[in-house]
């Protein structure tokens, strides 16, 4: 915590020992006498740099892998580019069978595609509730942004909507039964769901589960956030309803999806929005109000709104590398279309 302090500013998050503790000692470390962060030491034995990761389970085509997904990744500024954020990258790959990154700035890029990774951005799609406010958040008037209305969706009584506290093994047999939907993704077993959003230290999220009959249909993980401005950050009074994970049947997206606004309209959000990776969702989004973030003048919202930013990281991408023989695929092979990410995975979605 010492060089993270030292590297970072003292409201940094990754200066916090409470999300550090959460973040790199979580359920999936094996040895609970150590983080799970690889530290670069000089020959005066001190920390020059270090690379944060958590092993967790991957979905690879219905079968179970070894992934190592990868945050903060820094060295200290005077030994930049001199080859040891590629030490470290190399080693964080070890043990396991594929490797995934998130929201990798311009500058490490660069190094990243050298060793072999692959990736792309990420896909927003957003929900306007309401349009005067959402113009305030993108600085700009008289955009015609397109508004969510009510459209009286009718659906049949088996059909229920309602908030957990926590994840138990129903999620678990639901996973089973839909991961074939997402043949590359993280495998959202109950203790991973647990650890990432039901028992978060430090931020709130809504489980909200579809249900059909007595069975799980779908889950939509929601954090909503108040946005702010300046340096101060100083409350705007606007707030969004970001979508931070989303996992569904077919027939249930349209549905989830309705609900999950209604959910945010009940909130007072201003606009709702959702990141993620692959070819999912596609006709339910467009038939329930989302529009695609990547047309104009929905891509002109900010993706940073703690406070606003409407210059930094205006997309967010993510990378993979698939590193086992056994997986009988080279990263260039890759189908990035059935890899599913959201803003859930990797440490994208942090408290501030």
């Amino acid at each position: 915590m010492a060089f993270n302090a030292g590297q970072y500013s003292p409201a940094h998050i990754l200066a916090n020992k409470t999300y550090y503790d959460w973040q790199f000692d979580n359920v999936f470390n094996k040895d609970h006498n150590f983080y799970t962060s690889l530290g670069l030491f000089d020959q005066k034995e001190e920390l020059v740099g270090t690379i944060g990761l958590f092993p967790a389970v991957c979905n690879f085509e219905g079968g179970s892998v070894k992934c190592n997904w990868l945050a903060n990744l820094i060295v200290k500024e005077n030994l930049r580019s001199l080859g040891y954020g590629y030490l470290l990258l190399k080693e964080a790959e070890s043990g396991a069978d594929i490797v995934v990154d998130h929201n990798i700035n311009q500058d490490a890029w660069p190094l990243f595609t050298k060793s072999g990774w692959q990736g792309g951005d990420i896909k927003r799609y957003i929900c306007i509730l309401d349009p005067i406010d959402s113009e305030v958040v993108i600085g700009k008037k008289d955009l015609g942004l397109r508004t969510f209305k009510d459209y009286n969706y009718t659906f049949s009584s088996e059909w229920s909507v309602g908030l957990v506290d926590n994840c138990g093994p129903e999620f678990d047999e639901f996973w089973d039964e839909i991961k074939s939907k997402y043949p590359f993704s993280i495998d959202r077993s109950s203790a991973y769901l647990d650890w990432r959003y039901a028992h978060n230290p430090l931020v709130k999220y809504s489980i909200l589960v579809t249900r059909k009959g007595n069975r799980i249909a779908s889950f939509v993980v929601i954090r909503i956030e108040s946005i702010t401005q300046g340096l101060e950050r100083s409350d705007s009074g606007i707030s969004v309803g970001r979508i931070i994970d989303f996992v569904s049947t077919d027939v249930a997206e349209k549905y989830a999806l309705i609900e999950a606004i209604k959910f945010c309209l009940n909130k007072k959000v201003d606009f709702v929005d959702l990141f993620f990776t692959g070819n999912f969702y596609k006709d339910a989004l467009n038939k329930v109000g989302f529009m695609d973030g990547d047309v104009a003048p929905y891509s002109e919202m900010p993706t940073l709104l703690n406070p606003i930013n409407r210059t930094k990281r205006t997309r967010h991408n993510f990378a993979v590398k698939l590193l086992s023989n056994s997986l009988n695929r080279k990263t260039e092979e890759f189908d990035f279309n059935k890899f599913y990410t959201t803003k859930g995975c990797g440490d994208q979605d942090r408290p501030y």
